[in-house]
């Protein structure tokens, strides 16, 4: 499927880099206040890569558990403090070395919206940086991965990519809905680390879910593994991705 038609029919885009934020909460608020000015009518389409301190992010649905309140208190006590998000999928970890690419654009009342379509606007940017790394990817659902999905972004069979989408009911003139698509790319952290904080997560929280820790892996761990150099790999892999959004978008 050619994405062509897509970037050009949601023109002008506007691209926002962001470098490593200081309060968990903030970056991620962000995104939200975008969609929502779409919804609204105010402002044009967005590409935004950015980058959260270390926190755990969850969703509305979490905030139900039993034990949930006494689990935010003694994670925060020890430097992951949780935030909730409003889109779904289960709880995440945020940090440093981990890369976030979101879009938001408008679904008008006289056009379609091709779910598909929008997951790939957003991932292709980040295959086309990694493929200039030498990394081939490919999508599908990893058994065993948090906040797994058919669009994940995998390599060697393990994800290192996940995706949400969120749609708001716009107020604006000819605007059916605001769209916002979200990807999560492990660059430089410890994937299974961060699985391991999600497991924990939900053992504190009064949850049974478990998630496999050896099915998801970062860009600099398949690097290593070819023995491949890594130092400054996030910085490379902004530019990159910027590179990639760019050539995608300028037809």
């Amino acid at each position: 499927m050619s994405l062509d038609p897509f970037f050009t029919h949601h023109r002008p885009w506007r691209w926002i880099e962001e470098p490593l934020g200081e309060a968990p909460g903030a970056a991620l608020a962000r995104d939200t206040q975008l969609v929502q000015a779409l919804a609204r009518g105010e402002g044009t389409a967005v590409a935004r890569l950015w980058e959260n301190p270390r926190c755990l992010v969850v969703t509305r649905r979490e905030t139900r558990l039993p034990q949930f309140e006494a689990a935010c208190r003694l994670l925060a006590d020890e430097g992951w403090p949780v935030i909730v998000r409003e889109s779904g999928g289960t709880a995440v970890p945020h940090g440093p070395g981990i890369l976030h690419f979101s879009l938001v654009f408008a679904q008008h009342r006289d056009g379609r919206y091709d779910l598909d379509q929008a997951y790939q606007a957003l991932c292709e940017p980040l295959r086309g940086a990694l493929s200039a790394l030498g990394l081939k990817t490919q999508y599908g659902a990893v058994a065993g991965a948090y906040c797994d999905g058919r669009y994940n972004l995998n390599i060697d069979g393990l994800k290192v990519t996940g995706t949400a989408q969120r749609l708001i009911a716009a107020r604006a003139k000819g605007i059916k809905n605001a769209v916002l698509a979200q990807a999560m790319l492990m660059v430089e952290s410890d994937a299974a680390a961060g699985t391991e904080q999600v497991n924990r997560f939900y053992r504190l929280a009064g949850d049974s879910r478990h998630y496999d820790p050896t099915v998801s892996t970062s860009v600099a761990e398949r690097l290593r593994a070819a023995g491949r150099p890594t130092e400054g790999l996030t910085q490379q892999v902004r530019g990159l991705i910027k590179e990639s959004w760019q050539h995608l978008t300028s037809g």
